[in-house]
């Protein structure tokens, strides 16, 4: 049989000099030991497969700008493909994130000193998806593997991209009902990680953070601000770290009851708001011209007016929009970006308020009831 040859693996350009840059640097190298409980874990009787350079390199057609789909605070994610060799297998689609030490320096447009140590992030995140419960919630993504090579630090998820929130809400490309889906399956996954039992506090809750799949299901993917739940306290660099345009104004201590601050909901669901608005609204923060941008919340707490609704005229117009539920999810909204904390709703309000809506009622197949 002959064997088909394969190309040589050669890095572009761009990302050999980001690398260089990269070890020019003079940053505190990451801690050589991670603690034993933040070791990785195994998912049942397998662990997550280690990928190389090579590999997601293959897969993204060397990190490719046509495979972009967007950033966050400290990563960039791509289009990936497994390749199968072997019929009757198909290729297979995945996401890769990418950790990019260039994100760091200059965050949402604004310059910081702030300096992520991206293996502990990294290893973090691999914990935290390959707890049995994550792994079988439907709006947190599935972690196929990772890679931990100096300087590429890199996860890869079992996920069809479609696009972020980001991307996708200020265009005509999602319904109305669709929209309704993306707001009640993230409410979901919030509920999931507001667990009384072990809450987390997301902090980096972000319309880029929110990626879809081909179905418009949403996930979450981005945990790099995360604490609480097996993560521990919260540290005194995530404090630092904020999502401008989407972090709460209100000033309160973060953490639990014993370090003196309030519970995990109430700076979660503020951030909630504001994507929830941004879904309805068709308004998103501008991430290219934060200091321009007219912040969506500031923009609903001047127009807002009880028993009207907030939501964009063009979607006014979609099958499965009820003037009733327009009211209701733009109160839903508002009572998220409350400034008294203790109005806000938990996310488990949240998610009760939206399964109430005549659209999901009515339309349940295809919102996700």
């Amino acid at each position: 049989m002959e064997v088909k040859s394969r190309k040589p693996f050669f890095f572009n350009k761009a990302l050999l000099e980001h690398r260089e840059q990269v070890l020019q640097r003079q940053r505190p190298a990451p801690p050589c030991v991670l603690p034993v409980e933040k070791s990785l874990p195994s998912i049942g009787s397998r662990k997550p497969f280690l990928y190389s350079m090579e590999e997601l390199a293959d897969m993204t057609d060397n990190f490719s700008e046509k495979n972009l789909i967007g950033e966050t605070l400290f990563t960039k994610l791509y289009r990936g493909t497994i390749r199968q060799d072997w019929l009757p297998f198909e290729d297979w689609v995945v996401t890769v994130k990418i950790w990019d030490y260039t994100l760091q320096s200059d965050m949402a447009g604004f310059r910081s000193s702030c300096y992520l140590n991206t293996n502990e992030s990294l290893k973090e995140e691999v914990m935290s998806l390959t707890q049995p419960s994550a792994k079988q919630h439907p709006n947190v993504v599935n972690l196929l593997g990772y890679c931990d090579r100096r300087y590429l630090e890199a996860v890869v998820y079992d996920l069809n991209p479609l696009d972020t929130v980001h991307n996708l809400a200020t265009t005509g490309s999602l319904t109305w009902l669709q929209r309704i889906k993306v707001a009640l399956g993230f409410a979901r996954a919030l509920e999931f990680l507001h667990d009384p039992k072990k809450p987390y506090l997301v902090r980096n809750i972000n319309a880029a953070h929110i990626i879809l799949d081909q179905d418009c299901n949403p996930k979450i993917f981005d945990f790099s601000t995360m604490s609480g739940g097996i993560l521990g306290k919260l540290t005194h660099l995530k404090g630092k770290l904020l999502t401008v345009g989407y972090d709460d104004p209100e000033s309160f201590p973060l953490g639990g009851p014993e370090e003196g601050g309030f519970e995990v909901t109430y700076h979660d669901v503020f951030s909630y708001g504001v994507v929830l608005l941004g879904l309805i609204t068709k308004r998103i923060v501008d991430k290219e011209n934060i200091l321009k941008t007219n912040l969506v919340y500031r923009w609903a707490w001047r127009q807002y007016r009880p028993n009207c609704y907030l939501v964009h005229e063009s979607l006014v117009e979609d099958p499965g929009f009820y003037a009733s539920d327009g009211i209701m999810i733009t109160e839903l909204a508002m009572r998220c970006i409350q400034r008294e904390l203790d109005k806000r709703p938990t996310m488990k309000d949240v998610v009760k308020h939206l399964e109430g809506l005549q659209a999901v009622q009515l339309y349940g197949n295809v919102v996700g009831m």
